[in-house]
């Protein structure tokens, strides 16, 4: 019989309908809006799509701070439960992960304090070998590939660089990934939403299973499965770490989308393509940057004090919202975006950032496309980013 952990309480279901920030989901039964916690920070692009199935659990009722009366612990993703209490997963890793990568481990010691630091955990083998772990839920797989973090991590970051430093004192080190759904064939550092992380993991860190990676911590990938009830289990103990796109994410190149909203309709002169009618809605930009990419996008986010060069400097003061999404390359794919823009349904604005177009043969029409509706709204343009930041920007 499996070792099993119970992560949550199955309590009530709802859908979800919107999420105000990221600590917030609001579900709706019926009619019913009901405001819940969310305790998973990241920012959960794949799953947070109107009418997607959640499961909730009830709140400590003797907790005066809670303003909500649940927590969503779970959802319906692709047949599989997705756990989304990130914290739980050291539960799971304290009661039947850790004895699995640690061989011969006599004590457990959770929420360890060294020094200024506290690690998830110290663990000590019969040989007395000293070992410190820090464990990181992962629920972001697309395509195969589970990635962490989905959001830039500081807290990871200075796990990991303290990891590394104390190895040097006679621990062992370790970080453990819990992939909470799926079946993924690997795991990737998630270059695309936090390089510094990931070329970081790619320097201190050396794969566990022994298949890639120098550096002083040992990198643990494991596969947790849950079911509705709450119960979960360990279905796969190694999951194949990869961190071999370490350059990749120090490099700082690849490529980008913009999105941007125009709250009502404009004429705008833009450079030399002249004066342009543009509608109201919601458009997406191409562009790549095969050096200073964080730059590039950051530059493109700014309403004012630029001068301006691009196209798109014409077109952001005007922009009520504007968001960047970065997908690190080897290669350029900045046309393939555009094309795949353009397959979605978005219309082309003409020769809109494509005067520099890189395809062979032919130009594009334009590296700007105009959607009625908000992309990230539509789940089909959000598969498409994380196609290319799964599979294709990896591509060599």
């Amino acid at each position: 019989m499996k070792d099993e952990v119970k992560l949550f309480s199955p309590d009530r279901e709802a859908l979800f309908a919107r999420r105000p920030n990221r600590f917030l989901i609001i579900a709706k039964d019926g009619k019913t809006e009901i405001p819940c916690h969310c305790p998973n920070p990241g920012r959960l692009i794949e799953f947070v799509f109107p009418g997607a199935k959640l499961i909730l659990e009830k709140r400590n009722e003797g907790n005066e701070k809670a303003k909500t009366p649940y927590t969503v612990v779970g959802i319906y993703y692709r047949d599989a439960v997705a756990p989304l209490f990130s914290a739980r997963a050291n539960k799971a890793a304290e009661q039947i992960i850790l004895k699995e990568i640690i061989p011969n481990i006599k004590e457990i010691h959770p929420e360890f304090t060294l020094g200024d630091s506290r690690f998830d955990f110290l663990c000590i083998d019969k040989k007395g070998m000293r070992h410190l772990v820090e464990v990181k839920a992962c629920s972001l797989i697309e395509y195969g590939v589970a990635m962490f973090p989905d959001a830039p991590s500081g807290r990871a970051l200075k796990h990991l660089e303290e990891l590394a430093a104390l190895s040097a004192q006679g621990y062992s080190c370790h970080v453990l990934f819990v992939i909470v759904h799926s079946k993924p064939e690997r795991f990737i550092p998630n270059l695309h939403t936090d390089p510094e992380f990931a070329a970081a993991l790619s320097t201190y860190g050396h794969a566990a299973d022994g298949n890639g990676g120098n550096g002083p911590v040992a990198i643990h990938a494991c596969l947790l499965e849950c079911n509705k009830s709450g119960m979960a289990h360990l279905a796969a103990a190694r999951i194949p770490v990869d961190l071999s796109h370490g350059e990749l994410a120090a490099s700082d190149a690849g490529n980008y989308l913009i999105q941007l909203e125009l709250p009502e309709a404009c004429e705008i002169e833009t450079g030399g393509l002249g004066m342009i009618h543009f509608k109201a809605g919601w458009y997406v930009y191409a562009g790549s940057a095969r050096k200073n990419l964080a730059k590039r996008i950051n530059r493109h986010l700014r309403k004012i004090r630029k001068q301006k060069h691009w196209h798109i400097d014409y077109l952001t003061p005007f922009a009520k919202s504007i968001k960047g999404f970065p997908i690190m390359s080897y290669r350029n794919l900045e046309c393939d975006l555009a094309a795949e823009l353009q397959a979605l349904g978005g219309r082309a604005v003409p020769g809109f950032g494509s005067s520099d177009c890189h395809c062979k043969g032919h130009r594009c029409s334009s590296h700007l496309y105009y959607f009625k509706e908000r992309p990230m709204g539509n789940r089909e343009f959000v598969e498409m980013l994380l196609r290319y930041r799964h599979v294709r920007g990896l591509e060599r």
